[in-house]
């Protein structure tokens, strides 16, 4: 999802593409539509730990939460050396474009399908509002960042040393990933600047990684990942019993935790390398299409979800492995679309 403007790695195709970069995509789209079946399409928030199940998908959502702050990162890392040039925004095209083409299927498919009785200007102006896809806000929040990115790397490159630059994303983190933590239960630290900043947060990490290149073991990733995720279930389970309350110590998607493990997960994949051929093929147009997945996915889930959910539903402990299922459908059909748009679409720029 969302891709890089005028994005250098890929000047001469896509064998001049950063695999790691890719891969880091591919998570990100799976996590989102995977994110989509446990936070939207389920009961699993209302639903008490009273199972393996319901406790492996409140770890797993841990996990899922860091699609977006991934993508944000991947802005970051790419955009670092942009300026404000008219090539550059023209760069924003495509995806303007494609949010508009998939709106209008969108609200076709609201309209013939799901049977929804608006009128004309209603459905327009849900387009402007970003509502005619009920995922695309992500598309508003990206469209600002893209057009102060030139200038957030003025900013950037201006600070001198490391130190310095570690201590904005400091900053940042206090203001963002704190009180996303803390002030959800006791109001104890500044949180004014908690949702205007924290696409800034995820940015300035992104062309943190660019320019001083850290790694992570995979071992020490993979069991970061894995204590981080049981944190917020562990609580559940110990503060609630057996209420349904939802008990996220850790905070949502820019939290503590999950800031910590959107990181965690940069730094093992970016710098990494696909060996087999045919999968590293998938894997880059995979990500090239990951913007028109995102866009197209909602349809799928209004179509799958209360297909399985009307004939299999009896409770969230039972619905874990149909998440083998509907998952996987999603993410192929979207990829399907998301291809044969992409095929369309480069075939009239040619």
């Amino acid at each position: 999802m969302l891709y890089t403007i005028n994005n250098s790695e890929i000047k001469g195709g896509p064998s001049q593409r950063i695999c790691g970069l890719d891969l880091i995509r591919v998570c990100a789209i799976f996590f989102v539509i995977a994110g989509h079946f446990l936070f939207v399409n389920t009961a699993y928030t209302e639903t008490p730990i009273q199972s393996i199940s319901v406790f492996l998908q409140r770890m797993m959502m841990s996990v899922f939460y860091v699609s977006v702050p991934l993508f944000m990162m991947l802005t970051g890392y790419l955009n670092t050396n942009k300026t404000p040039t008219i090539k550059y925004y023209k760069g924003m095209l495509r995806v303007l474009v494609a949010y508009l083409v998939f709106s209008i299927v969108t609200i076709l498919f609201r309209i013939c399908y799901l049977g929804e009785d608006r009128s004309i200007i209603q459905w327009v102006l849900s387009i402007f509002d970003y509502s005619a896809i009920k995922y695309a806000w992500y598309i508003e929040m990206w469209i600002g960042l893209a057009l102060i990115a030139p200038f957030l790397n003025y900013m950037w490159h201006a600070i001198p040393t490391m130190r310095e630059k570690l201590l904005l994303i400091a900053v940042l983190f206090l203001l963002v990933s704190f009180p996303d933590t803390v002030n959800s239960r006791v109001y104890l630290f500044p949180g004014y600047f908690e949702k205007g900043c924290y696409p800034l947060m995820f940015y300035f990490m992104g062309t943190f990684i660019r320019e001083y290149q850290p790694t992570i073991k995979t071992w020490l990733g993979l069991a970061i990942i894995l204590l981080i995720s049981m944190v917020n279930p562990i609580a559940t389970l110990i503060l609630a019993g057996s209420e349904s309350t939802d008990y996220s110590l850790g905070g949502g998607p820019k939290g503590v935790l999950c800031t910590c493990i959107a990181v965690a997960i940069f730094l093992m994949l970016y710098r990494r390398e696909v060996s087999v051929k045919p999968v590293k093929r998938w894997v880059t147009h995979c990500s090239m299409v990951s913007l028109e997945m995102y866009l197209c996915c909602y349809m799928f889930d209004q179509l799958y979800y209360p297909w399985f959910k009307e004939r299999f539903y009896e409770s969230q402990a039972q619905f874990l492995p149909w998440f083998l299922v509907i998952v996987p459908a999603v993410f192929l059909s979207s990829y399907i679309v998301a291809s044969a748009y992409n095929f369309i679409a480069v075939k009239m720029r040619r």
